[in-house]
């Protein structure tokens, strides 16, 4: 059994789908944050994203994609974007207002008030959502590989379960446990790297 492999597999599926979706997380917030109209637009459709079973939109996912690692990232994608909008979005918006207004009335421009409040603000929120999405993108990564009987520790679980290979998939759950307690650890050290000045709780 090459464990590497097969742990390697499961892991790019989950940091590339993990990093589209937060790029793509990211863009979506600015949009909602900053346009009222494109809140009210957009919004729905990035909740039904999340409201539909990942196990029911996936076959669909396979027909469109074919069962190549583009499907499987895509699902990672569309179960970790999620938190990060809500994340992002919320820090961008929710906002001190008389820092906004004192900057203002010193002059400063929209793009001013933009560093120097707005995105510091967002910074906690959004690595609170990217801490949810990499979780998130874990769980997106194993379903996929559960639907689409690729190599990777979802599949690995699957194999070993109907051929009655109970320790097998103890072994893959315990490192696909491992893996993802690396993975909410490397976002909150990054957290911590990125934002000295911040302290929770």
């Amino acid at each position: 059994m090459d464990w590497a492999s097969e742990t390697l597999v499961t892991l790019r599926e989950i940091l590339v789908g993990f990093a589209l979706g937060t790029i793509l997380g990211i863009a979506l917030a600015f949009l909602v944050a900053e346009s009222k109209i494109l809140n009210k637009i957009m919004m729905p459709y990035i909740v039904m994203t999340q409201v539909l079973p990942l196990v029911a939109i996936a076959p669909i996912i396979y027909i469109t994609f074919g069962f190549n690692d583009t499907s499987r990232i895509v699902l990672v994608i569309l179960i970790s974007f999620f938190p990060v909008v809500i994340g992002t979005a919320t820090g961008l918006v929710d906002v001190d207002k008389n820092l906004v207004y004192l900057l203002r009335t010193l002059g400063a421009g929209e793009f001013k008030v933009f560093y120097k409040i707005r995105l510091p603000n967002s910074l906690p929120h959004m690595f609170n959502g990217l801490r949810i999405a990499m979780t998130g993108a874990t769980i997106g990564a194993i379903v996929a590989e559960f639907v689409s009987s690729n190599p990777g520790l979802g599949y690995l679980i699957t194999t070993s379960l109907t051929t009655y290979q109970i320790a097998t998939s103890f072994v893959a759950v315990f490192l696909l446990a491992a893996l993802g307690l690396v993975l909410y650890g490397a976002v909150t050290v990054a957290s911590r790297l990125l934002m000295p000045w911040f302290k929770s709780g």
